[in-house]
């Protein structure tokens, strides 16, 4: 039963792996250093909202960078299925006119 049930998953990548890991650590560095400067400063001061605004474009930028390795697995899978669909129109094509120069042949007889 499992078995079945991993079969419609897709493996996880390597680069999805390590954009994990590298996320993770970002939101436990980043909110453990901004919570020890909030603790030195007892304020929040315009360089405490730069430090928290600046935390929040990365982490952004790191969910972006893995929605994009998505997006291009996506469309190579879309690509491979178009290209094999491509062959197979061209190979209809030529079984087509295969079949237009044999009546052509019966007809002029």
């Amino acid at each position: 039963m499992l078995g079945q049930l991993s079969e419609g998953f897709r493996k996880v990548t390597f680069f999805e792996k390590a954009v994990l890991v590298i996320g993770l650590a970002t939101i436990a560095v980043g909110f453990y250093l901004i919570q020890q400067v909030f603790r030195i400063d007892q304020k929040l001061s315009w360089l405490m909202l730069i430090a928290i605004f600046s935390w929040l474009s990365l982490l952004i930028l790191i969910i972006i960078s893995s929605l994009n390795a998505d997006v291009k697995e996506e469309l190579s899978d879309v690509i491979r299925e178009s290209a094999n669909e491509t062959r197979l129109l061209k190979e209809i094509t030529h079984e087509l006119l295969d079949e237009i120069r044999l009546l052509r042949k019966v007809f002029k007889k």
